[in-house]
């Protein structure tokens, strides 16, 4: 539970420092899509170092048309990571799940 939500959002974090300074740094600021763009990528890294989602893992890398798993940025097409196609939901309920075994949830990590 907590150590393997630990070290996924360790495992995750330069991605989302990385992330979260681009939205800061964005002229005329971010809005709530760039944000919420910007929040599934994370999930998706965070969910990479989740060993019981690897199928969620490799089923939404294909959708999203990303070559490198682990890089998940290079390559990234805006238009295809749409939360409301249903290969997200298994990912999403999986990573809010492991924050939940891990005595938080998937918003207060991504506000830490």
């Amino acid at each position: 539970g907590r150590l393997e939500w630990l070290a996924a959002v360790s495992a995750a974090h330069g991605l989302k420092t990385l992330l979260k300074n681009a939205l800061n740094n964005q002229c005329g600021g971010s809005t709530e899509g760039d944000v919420s763009d910007a929040k599934m990528v994370w999930m998706y890294s965070v969910a990479v170092s989740i060993p019981s989602l690897k199928s969620e893992v490799e089923v939404w890398r294909r959708v999203v048309e990303m070559k490198d798993g682990a890089r998940p940025l290079v390559g990234y097409k805006p238009e295809l990571w749409d939360c409301r196609k249903e290969e997200w939901a298994g990912l999403d309920l999986g990573v809010q799940a492991a924050a939940e075994r891990g005595g938080t949830s998937v918003e207060e990590a991504w506000n830490v």
